[in-house]
């Protein structure tokens, strides 16, 4: 007698998902205002500097990457390996964000403000929240905390360019300006260290990558068990199976 096979979940927790994530992504475009980042009225580059922001960066990549998994998952569709990446480098800038705006730049006593809020605390735990309660289908390598390394590097050298280049010298963040930072030495140090927990909460993700859970969630938003996530066939059965076809 042959088993009949489980029923499958049906569509409503993807649509679910997809819904929060797609408004998820929305408040945090409006908070972040990136159309209105340029005005006649100021002098070039003026308000255009918000893109020089990590913040802006980071929860713009943020966007992205909820706009992708939910118009995938809305889709009945897996949002594949190169989408992982994508938001494997959101989580981890969108952590990175979160810790030096909480450790470095909070001001105490500062007034609570809505868009400080979603970009500095929310989205930050939102994101990381979302990878760990939803791990990517496929386990990723190790050499993905070098590759999330890349955006943060390139980063820090355009502000560095900019600053440079620009009539004001302007730097988005205080540990940037060697005015502010204790001479040059002082930003590479900073910079370090930035560097240093990207690398480390890269590694983090990876790991997280890897949980148990994983192949319950995918199977839950009606896709199987990942083939990379299959229990190896051990050494002595493959022959057996390779005779029996």
């Amino acid at each position: 007698m042959v088993a009949a096979p489980p029923a499958r979940t049906g569509p409503i927790l993807p649509v679910v998902v997809a819904g929060v994530l797609l408004l998820v992504a929305t408040v945090t475009f409006v908070v972040v205002d990136p159309l209105l980042a340029w005005d006649d009225a100021n002098p070039l580059l003026g308000r255009g500097r918000l893109f020089l922001y990590f913040t802006t960066q980071s929860n713009l990549l943020a966007v992205t990457a909820c706009v992708v998994f939910g118009v995938t998952l809305a889709r009945g569709r897996h949002p594949g390996q190169a989408a992982e990446y994508l938001r494997g480098l959101a989580v981890v800038d969108m952590a990175i964000t979160g810790v030096v705006a909480n450790a470095l730049l909070a001001e105490p006593g500062a007034p609570w403000s809505l868009s400080d809020f979603v970009l500095h605390q929310a989205m930050p735990v939102l994101m990381v929240v979302w990878w760990i309660a939803m791990p990517p289908a496929r386990s990723l390598p190790v050499t993905a905390a070098a590759l999330w390394l890349v955006h943060p590097a390139i980063w820090t050298a355009m502000a560095l360019a900019y600053a440079a280049e620009s009539s004001d010298h302007w730097y988005p963040y205080f540990f940037l300006d060697p005015a502010e930072a204790g001479g040059w030495g002082g930003v590479a140090v900073f910079v370090a260290v930035i560097h240093l927990v990207i690398v480390v909460l890269g590694l983090g993700a990876v790991l997280a990558s890897r949980a148990r859970w994983s192949d319950a969630v995918w199977r839950a938003l009606g896709h199987g068990e990942q083939p990379d996530r299959v229990p190896p066939t051990p050494v002595g059965l493959t022959g057996a199976a390779q005779r029996i076809e």
